[in-house]
């Protein structure tokens, strides 16, 4: 487990990306160069390796809204995060076959693109960020710490998770990802730190962060700036 004392978020903003604005504003981009669709969600192991891109398609062609699982090392991200280029074209699209249960992704199938249900579930050794995302978090002494609003993903792996703490009047803090016992329970995520613990972090400032693409400012997203937050508490790193 990583101390929080020796925790940085260096990494984060220089190199980093969030999950929350790929939802928000990315656009997914065919093999040809042309805008195809949006991302629905981006799939995981248990180790927090991202395994697949969720993608919603079709709009643009007419056919139908079509959402695909498409193995992430066929994706490739642009240096803002704003774009994710995947190999589809209104000529294969409706080629892809399906991964078995369409409503089902499981580990042996991310390594194809596939047709899959919009509801998609996930195997047992698999996640989705829309699984933790929205998960009420807890400190380890279970008490009620906030809510996850946002991963963060660098070089291909899940970071850290974002913590939206202001109802307790702090602000979002990013916490290293420490794997599945996390998450293991439904609608919850348990931080593996105790009160004493989370003060020495420092406010998680999305607007240092370099790989983000233009924020729309009327929107409520997580990568707005947050409010100003109480730091009477905490330590600077």
């Amino acid at each position: 487990m990583i101390v929080l004392s020796e925790w940085r978020y260096d990494p984060l903003y220089t190199s980093g990306w969030s999950v929350d604005q790929a939802f928000d504003e990315a656009t997914v981009v065919g093999a040809n160069g042309d805008e195809i669709g949006d991302i629905e969600n981006i799939v995981f192991d248990r180790d927090g390796n991202a395994v697949a891109l969720i993608a919603e398609v079709g709009g643009f062609w007419d056919i139908g809204d079509t959402h695909v699982s498409i193995p992430w090392d066929q994706v490739q991200i642009s240096e803002d995060a704003a774009r994710f280029t995947v190999p589809v074209t209104e000529e294969n699209a409706d080629e892809f076959a399906a991964a078995g249960d369409e409503s089902v992704l499981r580990e042996g199938e991310t390594g194809q693109v596939s047709t899959v249900d919009d509801d998609l579930a996930t195997g047992p050794n698999l996640f989705k960020a829309t699984d933790i995302i929205g998960d009420t978090a807890f400190l380890d002494n279970a008490a009620r710490y906030g809510y996850l609003n946002d991963i963060i993903v660098n070089d291909g792996k899940l970071a850290a998770v974002v913590a939206d703490t202001r109802a307790f009047g702090r602000g979002y803090y990013a916490y290293p990802y420490t794997g599945a016992t996390a998450w293991r329970d439904p609608a919850r995520y348990t931080l593996p730190y105790g009160p004493d613990d989370v003060v020495v972090l420092q406010v998680f400032d999305y607007n240092q962060m370099q790989r983000k693409g233009t924020m729309d400012t009327g929107t409520t997203s997580s990568t707005q700036p947050v409010p100003e937050a109480d730091t009477d508490t905490q330590t600077a790193q």
